[in-house]
């Protein structure tokens, strides 16, 4: 199906591109990371459950929604109140 040869030319082409960004990263003064969604997800974070009612049950209860999620973009009417 595929040639070996174009395998390994491949993954000598991504070894040289990854050698690159080492070389470009080591020179850096900084390095930004720009995060989107699913981030925090990825590495674990859960957005409801006994952590969301252990500290934002009184939310829960005022508002009717039942994770963090969906907390920070309810439309509450005031800024204060959000």
């Amino acid at each position: 199906m595929f040639s070996r040869m174009s395998g390994m030319k491949s993954a000598k082409k991504r070894l040289s591109e990854m050698e690159r960004l080492k070389e470009e990263l080591q020179a850096a003064d900084a390095v930004v990371i720009g995060a989107g969604a699913g981030l925090s997800t990825s590495a674990g974070f859960v957005y409801t459950g006994e952590r969301f009612r252990q500290y934002f049950s009184d939310f829960e209860e005022k508002y009717g929604f039942h994770d963090m999620y969906t907390g920070g973009f309810y439309p509450y009417q005031t800024l204060e109140e959000h």
